[in-house]
């Protein structure tokens, strides 16, 4: 039996249809009943963090008005603030 374009055409619909719904069910299914990852993530609660600021710190307070007040060497708070700004460095 010879096939007429009419015929081709329509067998390729139908095969190209048959691929969609696979594929459909197949994302359907990797999703889940919750959606795909990004769909969780944006359904999920806003993230929120424990990190506050050193800068106002009674801690980094204290430093200052030690080197201030002469009670921290200029050249030792200088040691210790480039330690610090090297492992900023390599964290950024």
């Amino acid at each position: 039996m010879r096939m007429t374009m009419s015929d081709l055409t329509q067998e390729l619909n139908r095969l190209l249809g048959r691929l969609e719904s696979a594929a459909e069910r197949r994302i359907a299914a990797a999703r889940g009943p919750g959606g795909d990852a990004i769909d969780r993530t944006l359904d999920a609660p806003a993230r929120e963090t424990a990190v506050t600021s050193l800068r106002d710190s009674p801690e980094v307070a204290a430093f200052r008005s030690e080197l201030v007040d002469g009670l921290i060497r200029a050249d030792t708070a200088n040691r210790l603030l480039r330690l610090v700004a090297t492992i900023v460095e390599a964290m950024l």
